[in-house]
């Protein structure tokens, strides 16, 4: 540490816990390889915020349901008594995979989760809910239709605290052009490293939108210079370039979008 960093004291910390099943985990290559996709999403968040320390708990359990096994967990994260410093600022949260799996209907997935998001923010931390990723599995067309009952409910869902991004419009499997699947898709259900990166680039860029928006409307973060496009109107992420080639992109954020 130097000087200047002894003057300047311990930069405000941000932490984040990952929960989930595997996709939380980072599962890839039948448990081989392992990237979770909170490794992107903090280096999103430090290229945002170079003022906080950002650190990151993965809480993803292969095979776990939400309507069995989700609850129990988020309790653990949040125990009764724990060390003022290691509460969490921000849940995000995505399960439902394993569920539709097993034919639980979408109306109990959903009640199951509200209670899981819940020990979150009965302590004070923000959730962002993620939606279920689509699984690439041809006619398919009832659990299709499941998917998208609990998703539905889940982008409807209103309570202070509680954000949702809709990771299934995102990152799809068949919109996908065949060298964009290869690259990001693993099987049908799960990812490729690559496809965890940009899971973590997606939910970065609309957790960075949050807290932008958070920081225009309080004190939280330390005052920095803000710098702001000369086009006013100019272009958000991925309204440029090919649009089969979802990585393409860029974090903008324009002044009126944080009024």
């Amino acid at each position: 540490m130097n000087h200047r960093d002894a003057m300047a004291g311990p930069r405000p910390k941000l932490r984040i816990l990952c929960f989930g099943d595997s996709l939380t985990q980072g599962y890839s290559s039948m448990g081989a390889v392992l990237r979770p996709y909170a490794t992107t999403l903090v280096q999103m968040l430090e290229m945002a915020f170079p003022e906080l320390d950002i650190e990151t708990v993965e809480d993803g359990a292969p095979g776990n349901t939400v309507k069995h096994g989700f609850l129990a967990r988020m309790h653990g994260n949040f125990p009764a008594r724990k060390r003022s410093d290691q509460g969490f600022d921000w849940a995000i949260v995505l399960g439902g995979t394993n569920d539709l799996a097993y034919n639980i209907p979408p109306a109990d997935i959903f009640n199951k989760l509200k209670e899981v998001w819940d020990v979150a923010l009965r302590k004070k931390t923000k959730v962002l809910a993620l939606t279920v990723p689509e699984a690439g599995i041809a006619g398919a067309e009832a659990l299709d239709a499941r998917r998208a009952e609990l998703n539905s409910l889940i982008k409807g869902y209103k309570r202070k605290g509680f954000h949702a991004f809709d990771l299934h419009a995102a990152v799809p499997f068949f919109a996908m052009s065949e060298r964009d699947r290869a690259r990001f898709w693993d099987d049908a259900i799960h990812f490729t490293p690559a496809g965890y990166d940009l899971i973590g680039n997606k939910v970065g860029i609309a957790l960075v939108s949050l807290l932008a928006k958070e920081k225009a409307e309080s004190d939280v973060f330390p005052a920095r210079r803000q710098r702001y496009y000369k086009d006013e109107e100019g272009v958000l992420e991925e309204e440029v370039g090919d649009p089969l080639a979802i990585d393409q992109g860029y974090i903008v954020i324009r002044r009126r979008d944080l009024e």
